[in-house]
Parts: C-alpha cells; structure tokens; sequence
C-alpha cells in the first residue's frame, strides 16, 4: 500500500471482533484492509471463551442479539472449517450453575424456567460426575462454550487465505475529508476510507479525533489454567467458573473484574480464591498442577452492552466496540452487522439498544 491508498472499509483493531468485521465486510466484495498491532492483554485471546447470553442475562432486544448472536456460531465454525480446514473446539450443551448454600440455591430454583431448568444432585452427577453440587444446579442447556484461542487462530488464518491487507501499524488520529475519513497512523502512512470501523477494543478510546467521547474502560480480568479436564461443559459456582480445555487436557479457573487501568499481571489473592473455587467445585482439583496464568483487559462501558452501529452524526464511523464481557459471544454477529451497513444495507439484526447515541456526546466533534 502507498501513503494515498484508498479503501471503502478500514478496521482499526485486531482482535476478534476487528477480525470478524474485517472477513465479513470483504465477503460482501468491499475493498477492507485491517490496521493493528497485537498488545499485551487483548481481551479476544485471554478471554474464556462464553457463549452465554443466558447467565445474567439483559433483556429485550438486546437479550434478541446474544442469543442469536450464540447461534450464529452454528455456521460461523462451519464456515471458518470450510475456509481453512480447521476445526475449533465448540460446543452448545449447556452451562451449569452451582449454588454454594441452600439460599442461594431457593433463589437459582426459583428463577429456573423450561430453557433454564433446575436438576437435582443426581442429575447434577449424571452429567458431571466429578462435580460437587450438594444442592443441586441450574442448567443453562442452550448455552456453551467455544475454545477462543483455536477460534482467533483461524480467523486469522482466513483473514490471509482471502488476501485481505494488514497493516501492523496503530492508528494514532482521524479525521472527516469531504464524505470519506483520513486515518493517519504511527509509521506516518494514512489511508481513506468511505467506512471506518472502530473495533480498537479497551483501547480504542486512545484515538484521537473521536467523534464522540467513548465510554470503554479497561477491566482487568485474572485468570489460570490447572492440568486436567474433569468437567465437559463449563460450570460457575463458589464466585468463580471452570471452563474445560479437553484438546489441551486443561481446565481454566476464573476471574476477576478489575479497574487498574492498562495494569496487566496477577495477584496472589486472586490466584488463591482461584485455586479455592476450582477445589469447591471439583474436589480433584485441589490437588491440580497450575499450567499458566495470565490476565487481560475487558473493553467494559458504563452498562455493559457494547456499542455497535454508526455514529450519529459521522455515519462513515461505525462503531464495534466495547463489547465487555460478550466480545467472543458477539464477534461473528457484530461482523454480520458492520458488513451490512458498510454495505449499504440495514442491519440484520436490531442495533437500537447498542447506539452510542445512548450516551452523553462530550467530545468535540471530529475536526
């Protein structure tokens, strides 16, 4: 590429949402080219890999896009399969939810519903043997799990085998030019673009020339990985989760939510509480050698819902971004939607609970 370049679809950020914007807008036959560089910490590859839009769940349209947005992977690893001849890791056969005292367990029975039933403690054992569930779970049966290292693996496998531009590069400042948007970037390189898609992550709001303030947040969150794998589907209990790694004979142990700015690293505390929960839940475990840990930065805004769609007044800046604790849920489905719009076409999906315009404009506008 040369300094003039020009293409209809520029996506700042590389992790799986920029990734997933940036495949599915060049499947619509726009010209799309994808601007980043890997940081320490990107949420898509230290996350854990939910697809759960039923665990404390939102409502309305928005509850409408999760769920979809968990059976939009059906055919995403299809296609990711078809295109790179990988397959990832994926599963939609329930998640449980384990009380830790009797009270807590009235309140999991009470809210139980037919798509989220209560199970006993045998039934618990029949589908987790090694489990300890005295008072029995809630079965989230419709949600599951997806293994997000092997799934950003192959989505950048695909992103190569369609021959779709990738600049390592971090863009620094943009700008409106007539009805396209300038991007200038750190190695002094800057492109034209009809659609900007802002899928930066926790740091996207470090851009300068934003149109509007953007209200992301870095969360750290800790996490750690145990050798063995003695549950088969994810299971949260005791303030933490389990979520099994059979291809890797692990199971990962989590995870915190913490306001630490870009501060990556992990505590004792936290890496104690972690080995406490997985011994709670799965007596085994106490005795589990520690593989690695680690931990990422979530992109949280003020109510949790990502922010996804154009911006009000600067319609060639599309917004994918902050999408919090759900970025790995929605990654496939926030793509479809960009792609759309850039497009030219409506959304298929409702985007009205997740517009910017939800929030107080407070930054000047793009100069």
């Amino acid at each position: 590429m040369t300094s003039s370049d020009f293409v209809e679809v520029l996506v700042l950020g590389d992790g799986i949402i920029g990734l997933s914007c940036a495949r599915a807008s060049a499947a619509r036959g726009l010209a799309t080219c994808l601007v980043g560089r890997r940081r320490p910490g990107v949420a898509s590859a230290a996350a854990a890999g939910f697809l759960a839009p039923t665990i404390d769940p939102t409502s309305g349209a928005a509850l409408t896009f999760m769920v979809e947005g968990r059976e939009r992977y059906r055919s995403f690893v299809d296609e990711l399969r078809a295109a790179t001849g990988h397959d990832i890791p994926f599963a939609l056969d329930g998640i449980l939810r384990v009380p830790g005292s009797e009270r807590e367990a009235a309140a999991l029975r009470a809210s139980a519903d037919a798509a989220s039933p209560w199970l006993d403690p045998a039934e618990v054992i029949e589908l987790e043997p090694a489990l300890h569930a005295p008072y029995g779970a809630r079965h989230h049966a419709a949600d599951g799990m997806v293994d997000n290292q092997r799934l950003l693996r192959a989505l950048e496998e695909a992103i190569a085998l369609a021959n779709i531009p990738r600049l390592n590069a971090e863009v620094q400042r943009i700008r409106m030019a007539g009805p396209l948007v300038s991007v200038a970037m750190d190695d002094g390189r800057a492109l034209r673009c009809r659609y900007l898609v802002l899928a930066g992550g926790a740091w996207q709001p470090l851009v300068e020339g934003l149109p509007r303030h953007l209200p992301v947040l870095p969360l750290r969150g800790q996490m750690m990985s145990l050798v063995g794998s003695p549950v088969t589907r994810p299971v949260f209990g005791f303030g933490g989760y389990l979520i099994p790694r059979p291809a890797d004979r692990q199971v990962m142990v989590g995870s915190t939510s913490e306001a630490v700015g870009f501060a990556l690293g992990t505590t004792d505390a936290a890496l104690t509480r972690f080995r406490d929960v997985a011994a709670r839940l799965v007596p085994s475990l106490a005795r589990a050698d520690e593989v690695r840990t680690w931990s990422g930065f979530r992109p949280m805004t003020y109510d949790g819902l990502p922010i996804i769609g154009p911006d009000p007044d600067n319609p060639a800046v599309l917004y994918a971004c902050g999408h919090s604790r759900n970025g790995i849920l929605l990654a496939p489905i926030t793509g479809d939607a960009i792609a759309a719009l850039a497009a030219g076409a409506p959304s298929p999906h409702d985007l009205s609970p997740f517009s910017i315009a939800r929030f107080p404009a407070s930054a000047a506008p793009i100069s």
